[in-house]
């Protein structure tokens, strides 16, 4: 694996868990204001980025990719994101969140997650430049 290659994942890995970390946040105060949690719930993130990296591994390991191979990985990522995090939700808090709060989760990871790649296609642009 090449030293591009790990740097674009570990970057992919740190965006994945500030979304997780920022959709637990505002998500979690509005809709389940009182659960109570453990501190063990703090290492989430870590692990939900782990295994939505891990499905695109091979996407990083190859240097040339095309606008479709891209897609296809942050579409793949997206999905194992939004499955992973709703079902962990569900089985830490099970329905306090109810169908709206549940709504609320996809739409906040959609968002989060779009904005985070916006904003690192941006900057690598500008870097380009």
């Amino acid at each position: 694996m090449s030293r591009n290659a790990l740097k674009r994942m570990i970057s992919d890995y740190i965006l994945i868990q500030a979304e997780i970390a920022l959709s637990f946040g505002i998500v979690g105060s509005i809709f389940a204001k009182d659960v109570s949690i453990s501190f063990s719930y703090f290492l989430l993130p870590a692990i939900i980025g782990l295994l939505c990296i891990i499905p695109c591994i091979i996407t990083y390991v190859k240097e040339d990719l095309t606008v479709k191979q891209i897609m296809i990985q942050r579409i793949v990522e997206w999905i194992v994101l939004e499955v992973a995090f709703i079902w962990i939700v569900y089985k830490m808090v099970g329905d306090v969140p109810g169908k709206l709060g549940y709504v609320a989760i996809f739409f906040s990871i959609l968002f989060f997650d779009i904005a985070t790649y916006a904003i690192s296609y941006f900057l690598e642009k500008r870097e380009a430049d």
